[in-house]
């Protein structure tokens, strides 16, 4: 009898001592898990605040961007266009109204209807938010043509697909990517033509940038001319990450270069 109760205080002692140590285990895993949770909404909160700070840096370069092009269409374009307006002008003043004078003042309003429309191509970029405004599609005709307008280069947009919009954050990233893709090839590629074409599929959307160009070899990361090569290429590569994309480059040596950009279009 003494045996069978010290068994039964035995049993009673390790049952209590399991299930002790099964209420220490699950505190533990409960606390672990509290922290993990904390953990990761931290971790939620500070992507998204990374994300943010990305977007509000992008905007602020598309913004440096525009007014550098602002400025350089100022000073090339339509500051020369408004010189020889004055030079024509300065002629009429001190020549007798003629067939010559005639000439003058309709090559003057010819310039001055120039000037006008490229005034109002520039009040466009002068809305540092023209990406929100216009869209991705606009915003890259609009580069386009300006580059076109320096007459050094052929550019040509195609669109396939059904359009529809990515929404302004995917699309003020794209947006800044292609400036970069598109000051690198005036720049550095020694291009005549710039092909670019957008593409809107049902599971991805695909920005294609080609010029006929110099190309150059991926593998040099050394040669600061080329700044696809490097840090410029790690930079897009990164911001097309960024909105879950991927980044496509296609080149070598006296065979131009291509770059596409894939993103989901949700």
């Amino acid at each position: 009898m003494l045996a069978s109760n010290e068994e039964i205080f035995i049993t009673v002692i390790a049952s209590a001592f399991a299930m002790l140590l099964l209420a220490v285990v699950v505190i533990i895993a409960i606390v672990r898990y509290k922290i993990e949770q904390k953990n990761n909404i931290l971790e939620i909160e500070h992507l998204k605040i990374t994300y943010a700070q990305e977007i509000l840096q992008t905007q602020i370069e598309v913004q440096n961007a525009t007014l550098q092009q602002i400025s350089e269409e100022l000073h090339d374009n339509i500051g020369q266009l408004l010189s020889v307006a004055k030079i024509n002008l300065n002629i009429l003043e001190e020549t007798e109204q003629t067939t010559e004078n005639q000439s003058y003042i309709k090559q003057t309003n010819e310039i001055i209807g120039q000037t006008i429309q490229d005034v109002r191509l520039l009040t466009k970029s002068f809305d540092g938010d023209f990406v929100k405004d216009f869209g991705l599609e606009e915003s890259l005709s609009h580069e386009l043509l300006r580059i076109r307008k320096t007459n050094k280069y052929q550019t040509e947009l195609l669109v396939t697909g059904e359009r529809y919009s990515l929404g302004y954050d995917k699309e003020i990233v794209l947006f800044r990517i292609v400036q970069e893709v598109l000051n690198n090839i005036m720049k550095h590629a020694r291009a005549t033509k710039i092909q670019s074409q957008l593409t809107y599929g049902s599971e991805k959307f695909i920005i294609c940038l080609k010029d006929n160009g110099r190309g150059f070899d991926v593998q040099t990361t050394e040669n600061e001319q080329l700044k696809y090569s490097g840090a410029g290429l790690r930079n897009m590569r990164r911001r097309a990450g960024l909105i879950g994309g991927r980044l496509i480059l296609d080149t070598e040596p006296g065979k131009g270069t291509r770059i596409e950009i894939e993103v989901s279009p949700v």
